[in-house]
């Protein structure tokens, strides 16, 4: 890489460590709000479940406007948005102006341009360094391991500020981030032109290419089975902290911040094992073995014992999203990557608003570690078609080709 595309690749992790650090904190915070405020696991699942749905829903069209604008420039305007949107939840709580409903909009609208956001950062990545897969997974591991070492920082950071001063004004300090993080995208990453014959494509482009792909599509399946049952873990997680560890948001900072020290000593191995067995084996093998974390938090266990499991847990986050990210961009043509990434972020995470809005009942009715029994049951059970199907096909780890997509016809407008 050239001394140029590696100070634009720290210019987008750095935005992305100070962005992560502040939604880390907004992880423990918001919930937290929620439950003090109200009181309810329902409520509290449908502020993540109906706030996620257009992060979900909108990746296709956020495709087809990244491909028309530029990922830089999507990146700059989701992040100088999403500023006020989150700091209104905090301005509007101190005057006595939010109800249930508001809230639930402003997660939404907040979600909007996560949906953009998301793949036009792995695009920004794409653009910098090229095909060779051993790079773009670790700049991959890089981006992942800033977005999950930062609840290193961020929760239990949180956990403080919201003893001190309430959960709702730390929702300003988020809010700050994503500032600075659009003035470090804005001054350090220069723009590109995007691709006219990108442009020139339809809006069904990106999916319809995912449909023809074996890989890609036993892929969205797993991941649809599993980004149920992992959201459903982690909307459960802090009810957990909240009814079984007397409500203390310093716990709830140790506990988010244990996972943000896994994935510290799991980034530095992505590089090596993707190189010695190559993404698509570690993809599968990381999914398959990031359900079993899960099941122990159902233990019961003290504090410390929690935590420790959490980073277990923690340690699996750049082994899954890395390899994951890596295998859809190396084995995309750069020309269709603008709408093939967002189409893929969008059927894989589909069932990603379903599994908040279940926490609540579910909950409810057999409690939290019940919950978690379920949830970890379902990743496992979901990671199966991915695995058995990189299996059976062991030609699939050869960074050449693959044996199903190796001659992807063009995609027809």
């Amino acid at each position: 890489m050239s001394g140029v595309s590696s100070t634009q690749i720290r210019a987008v992790v750095a935005a992305e460590v100070v962005s992560s650090v502040g939604s880390s904190m907004t992880v423990v915070a918001l919930p937290w709000f929620v439950l003090a405020t109200t009181g309810s696991a329902t409520k509290l699942g449908l502020v993540l479940g109906i706030g996620s749905i257009p992060f979900v829903t909108l990746p296709l069209p956020a495709g087809s406007l990244i491909a028309r604008i530029g990922a830089r420039q999507a990146m700059v305007i989701a992040d100088a948005a999403r500023l006020p949107l989150l700091a209104a939840i905090p301005a509007l709580y101190s005057l006595d102006a939010l109800s249930f409903p508001l809230l639930v909009v402003l997660a939404s609208l907040t979600s909007v341009f996560l949906a953009a956001y998301m793949p036009a950062q792995r695009l920004v990545l794409a653009e910098m360094v090229g095909d060779e897969e051993r790079v773009v997974a670790r700049v991959n591991a890089y981006l992942d391991g800033a977005q999950t070492a930062a609840p290193l920082v961020g929760p239990a950071l949180a956990g403080v500020l919201i003893a001190a001063l309430g959960a709702s004004n730390v929702l300003y300090v988020d809010a700050a981030t994503f500032g600075l993080a659009a003035l470090a995208v804005a001054s350090f990453v220069p723009r590109r032109k995007p691709r006219a014959e990108v442009e020139e494509r339809g809006l069904l482009t990106g999916a319809r290419y995912v449909l023809r792909s074996r890989l890609l599509v036993v892929l969205c399946v797993t991941m649809l089975a599993m980004e149920f049952f992992f959201t459903l873990w982690m909307t459960t997680l802090p009810v957990f902290v909240y009814s079984d560890h007397d409500q203390n948001a310093r716990i709830a900072g140790v506990f988010y911040a244990a996972m943000g020290a896994g994935a510290l000593l799991g980034m530095p191995v992505v590089s090596g094992v993707v190189r010695r067995f190559g993404a698509l084996h570690v993809a599968a093998g990381g999914l398959v073995l990031a359900s079993i974390p899960k099941f122990l938090v159902a233990v019961p266990l003290p504090a410390a014992g929690v935590a420790a499991v959490l980073v277990f847990q923690g340690f699996f986050g750049p082994l899954t999203g890395a390899p994951i990210f890596t295998v859809i961009t190396t084995h995309t043509p750069a020309a269709l990557r603008n709408l093939v990434l967002p189409a893929a972020f969008g059927l894989m995470f589909l069932t990603g608003p379903l599994g908040p809005i279940a926490a609540g009942p579910l909950i409810n009715a057999v409690g939290t570690r019940v919950v978690f029994v379920i949830a970890a049951t379902g990743c496992l059970v979901g990671s199966a078609p991915f695995a058995i199907y990189v299996a059976r096909s062991r030609r699939l780890g050869d960074s050449v080709a693959l044996a199903s997509d190796a001659a992807w016809p063009s995609v027809p407008e």
